[in-house]
């Protein structure tokens, strides 16, 4: 089987152009998918982490998969950030510290993850931050990760990639799933199939809703980050199924897609030109303020 990839931006468009890839190659079993990117002008980085979890499911069905006719500016990229060595091509060596390159982590992978987070956002233009409150967004993006492995059901793990676009100003994070997406596990918390994808979002992304039972409830673990895309300028991104979420300019979005993508994608973009330094509420002593 022969797939024209078209550009993938980070955007509802992007995600809806992976969703006809993973139908198109749904029913395909130990078969070849050759993914033809000579279409493809541009391909945002951090979108290889969704690319990947895509055909990885494909992979699973005992498909081989080859990725061919790569124009050369979109090859340098997804060679530095590995991506393409998956796939038989060179690594090139990132000379700029621009990638957090793409990693699929298995589901028990929690201090792989926290040791990518720690290293590969250092130095890629996040804004200052009190050592207690870049310890907070630490622990805030590794509670992303923790909800995919809790509620995704994804046995073939957990994949994420980024980019820092210095010209551009902003870095782009994306973690991205292979499981059953947000709009099946609130059918199933709920009992009722009739949930639709947007709905169920809208469901999830309330402070502690959850579908975790037990003693110890959970949620999407975004609140903070949310509060930080407001103050940063930057945006967050969510596509699950059909639903399609984006927090940018203070501004919620809900939107349905025109394909499914499969699994859940959780997208950070952080404005780098921001010169702000932030601390926690609880660091600030209103009486140090007025100090002579």
């Amino acid at each position: 089987m022969i797939y024209h990839l078209p550009t993938v931006r980070s955007n509802r468009q992007g995600f809806e152009c992976l969703g006809e890839l993973a139908k198109a190659t749904k029913g395909l079993f130990a078969d070849r998918l050759e993914l033809d990117m000579s279409r493809v002008s541009f391909l945002d980085a951090n979108m290889a982490a969704p690319l990947g979890a895509v055909l990885t499911r494909a992979t699973d069905e005992f498909n081989i998969v080859e990725i061919v006719a790569v124009p050369r500016g979109v090859e340098r990229v997804l060679c530095k950030n590995e991506f393409l060595t998956g796939f038989g091509y060179d690594s090139l060596e990132d000379t700029n510290n621009t990638t957090m390159p793409f990693r699929r982590l298995r589901l028990r992978d929690e201090g792989a993850f926290e040791k990518y987070i720690h290293w590969e956002m250092s130095g890629k233009g996040i804004p200052k931050m009190s050592k207690r409150a870049s310890w907070i967004f630490k622990k805030k993006v590794f509670e992303v990760y923790q909800n995919a492995v809790v509620h995704s059901e994804s046995e073939l793990g957990v994949f994420v990639c980024g980019q820092f676009f210095p010209q551009q100003h902003r870095l782009d994070f994306t973690l991205a799933d292979a499981g059953i997406g947000i709009r099946d596990a609130v059918r199933r918390y709920f009992n009722d199939s009739r949930i639709g994808s947007v709905p169920a979002l809208k469901w999830a992304l309330k402070p502690y809703h959850t579908t975790k039972r037990g003693p110890h409830p959970g949620g999407l673990g975004l609140d903070f980050l949310q509060r930080f895309a407001r103050l940063n300028g930057g945006k967050i991104q969510i596509a699950s199924r059909f639903g399609f979420y984006e927090f940018h300019d203070g501004n919620e979005t809900f939107a349905k897609m025109a394909t499914d993508f499969p699994g859940t994608a959780v997208t950070i973009e952080i404005n780098t030109r921001d010169d702000s330094v932030y601390y926690l509420e609880s660091e600030i002593n209103a009486n140090d303020l007025f100090k002579p």
